[in-house]
């Protein structure tokens, strides 16, 4: 695959319009919300990220949704179209395209001032911080005007129009693939969430509290640009293509027949094995390994934590580095995380949405 798919754009870029009539009221002068991040566990038919069809995905995935959170402060001022983002805040062209994005959608002009606390965010590794930075703004937003837009709409038109910042080149960015689940994990409930379709969040779980969440993140990985990541994924999408070929109807089977079903019963373990299988024997951790190589080595190494009695769920987040895992004993997977070169974070399940601090 030698064309180019993915391509940059100006923030504030509408690919997919909001459709419908919303009221709108200046509820409140600022909004102070927290919004948490997620970790995509799985795609179910990862062949739907090798098109791109106007910026829709439906490959479907599998998120947990965690307490890593990015601070979000938004407050109306006095000059119109004004956008005024304050001096700590990073990422500025995704600032930027979310607050046009709920702009646009709202049919709304009032000036505006962000500020982002996210100096500590973890950068294109694996626990999709722009799409929880692009979400979080646009529902904070969302929140200023009375919470116009219902929150499963508000997950899909922020999936169909993401993008990401490109490092030299702050008057664009980059299409990537969105399936909405950094969206899902701070607009609707849940810490076990199923995306399927064209974003439509059709399970959710509470995860029970025995489970902590171990994050392992290589120590020499070196975030890349999106630009640049995404021409290296593009040089592999063959590899998603066959995998979602190959696999996609097992996958399908076993989400509808094992995995989804276990939910209902607050069981973890038939969707831990689904994903299990899907990253560690169906090729996925190989297919992404274009962001980290080594990452197979790891992924052999590290099997082993996988079990039905305190590791019922063990992945790679996303395209990674960062895997995970959801796990009651904790101490053995940290110490095998960091026998392997990952430095760990410990966190917890988030089962709520994103949080209105202040109004």
């Amino acid at each position: 695959m030698t064309k180019q798919i993915f391509k940059k754009f100006k923030p504030g870029t509408i690919f997919n319009p909001l459709n419908g009539k919303y009221f709108v009221s200046k509820k409140y002068k600022l909004v102070k919300l927290r919004f948490p991040s997620r970790l995509n566990a799985m795609a179910i038919d990862p062949s739907k990220i090798t098109s791109n069809e106007n910026m829709i995905f439906t490959p479907g995935e599998v998120v947990f949704s965690v307490k890593i959170y990015i601070n979000i402060l938004v407050k109306l001022v006095k000059e119109n179209n004004k956008i005024e983002i304050s001096n700590e805040s990073c990422r500025k062209p995704l600032i930027i395209h979310a607050a046009k994005l709920i702009q646009k959608a709202l049919k709304v002009n009032d000036g505006l001032f962000i500020s982002i606390d996210n100096k500590n965010e973890l950068k294109h590794s694996g626990l999709g911080s722009s799409g929880a930075l692009i979400a979080g703004v646009t529902s904070s937003i969302n929140e200023l005007y009375g919470k116009p837009i219902p929150n499963r709409k508000l997950v899909e038109y922020v999936a169909q129009n993401h993008g990401e910042e490109i490092e030299s080149d702050d008057s664009h960015i980059q299409q990537v693939q969105c399936i909405g689940g950094s969206a899902s994990s701070g607009n609707i409930k849940g810490g076990l969430i199923v995306i399927a379709g064209k974003s439509k969040v059709i399970s959710t779980m509470k995860v029970p509290k025995e489970y902590k969440v171990v994050i392992g993140i290589p120590d020499d990985y070196k975030p890349l640009d999106s630009e640049k990541m995404m021409g290296l994924e593009e040089r592999n999408l063959d590899k998603f293509l066959y995998t979602g070929k190959h696999y996609g109807g097992e996958i399908a089977y076993r989400m509808l027949h094992e995995a989804i079903p276990g939910m209902f019963d607050q069981n973890l373990i038939p969707m831990g094995n689904l994903i299990f299988d899907y990253r560690f024997k169906m090729g996925s951790i190989k297919n992404c390994s274009f962001s980290y190589p080594k990452m197979n080595l790891i992924a052999k190494k590290i099997a082993h934590l996988k079990n039905n009695t305190d590791t019922p769920v063990l992945s790679l987040s996303s395209v990674g580095p960062a895997f995970f895992a959801i796990t009651s004993n904790t101490k053995k997977v940290v110490r095998e995380f960091e026998a392997n070169n990952m430095r760990t974070i410990i966190t917890e399940i988030e089962n709520g949405m994103y949080k209105v601090i202040k109004n």
